[in-house]
């Protein structure tokens, strides 16, 4: 038995979403062999998953804590309370009805936080990743600094948990239910994790095994991010406009402006020719012919002949 509870329930790929993968993989470049969002000095805190099911919106609270970390440089703490309220309104959860803790769907959590918010902050949209692409993962991670992630959870990694070793597959191991967390780091063959707060990893072949659903989100700072990444967030624009018509809502993704036109660099003054190298030969003719002028010169004033200009 878990020592602490789960919450996640199933992932539902048939519900109308976004799907991030198109954009990411017009991006030609390989996501960088390694990044780390998450382990500078992050609140991590458990927000009620010690006692209930609230993963999903502990997972939210987290992001908020590492987006606004890195977004703004000044941490947002969500309350344990505000995280729980939001969780209540959700599933309809109370604590004097422990038959209530049922658990929430992460679509739903998102689309909550999209609309509502937790203390203020909103995400303006929000995609999902191509789980069994380890490559659009990773992407995704060093662009947007995190994935909220939902998995099928076995019971052999909460041992793990306790002993402070990586998630690993186990033969043999049995689910216990779904699970939440946010992934803010990767390398070395491993995915950096947070949950019940505290900081761990999975390796990648736990990842393929029992990860079901993978989402990115964008709040005003992670947009400003990407699309500077995103040239000029031309994808990321057609991105939004799906989003809009699959809510009836504004594109949530500012309209990329044109690029001035660049002015033309004047042409480089032409490099003076060097001077031509006098030939030696005209140099000798030149003395020679002085020499013979004054020889000239003597000669006529001797023999007193008159020359031109003499």
């Amino acid at each position: 038995m878990n020592a602490f509870p789960l919450g996640k329930l199933p992932a539902q790929p048939a519900r109308p979403h976004l799907k991030l993968s198109a954009v990411l993989r017009e991006q030609a470049d390989s996501p960088p062999p390694s990044a780390d969002w998450q382990s500078d000095r992050i609140t991590w805190p458990m927000y009620a998953n010690d006692a209930i099911g609230d993963c999903t919106c502990a997972g939210v609270g987290h992001m908020v804590n590492q987006l606004t970390f890195y977004g703004t440089g000044t941490e947002v703490v969500p309350t344990e309370a505000h995280v729980v309220a939001m969780y209540s309104a959700i599933t309809g959860y109370t604590p004097k009805r422990p038959t209530s803790d049922t658990g929430a769907y992460c679509q739903d959590v998102l689309g909550y936080w999209r609309k509502t918010g937790l203390e203020g902050h909103k995400i303006v949209a929000y995609a999902s990743l191509d789980v069994s692409n380890l490559t659009e993962i990773k992407k995704a991670i060093s662009l947007f600094g995190s994935v909220y992630v939902g998995l099928n959870f076995p019971g052999s990694a909460m041992d793990q948990f306790d002993n402070g070793q990586i998630w690993d597959v186990v033969k043999g191991a049995r689910i216990e239910g779904g699970h939440c967390v946010i992934a803010g780091a990767y390398g070395d063959g491993k995915i950096g994790l947070v949950t019940w707060g505290a900081e761990t990893e999975m390796t990648e072949a736990f990842w393929k095994k029992y990860v079901d659903e993978a989402w990115v989100v964008l709040d005003a700072d992670g947009l400003t991010n990407a699309g500077a990444y995103f040239a000029g967030s031309t994808s990321l624009y057609e991105l939004g406009g799906q989003f809009a018509d699959l809510t009836g809502e504004k594109n949530p993704v500012p309209e990329p402006q044109p690029q001035p036109e660049p002015v033309p660099s004047p042409p480089p003054a032409p490099t003076p020719s060097p001077a031509p190298a006098v030939d030696p030969r005209l140099v000798q003719a030149a003395a020679l012919m002085k020499q013979a002028d004054a020889l000239m010169g003597e000669w006529a004033h001797d023999n007193n002949v008159i020359t031109n200009g003499v």
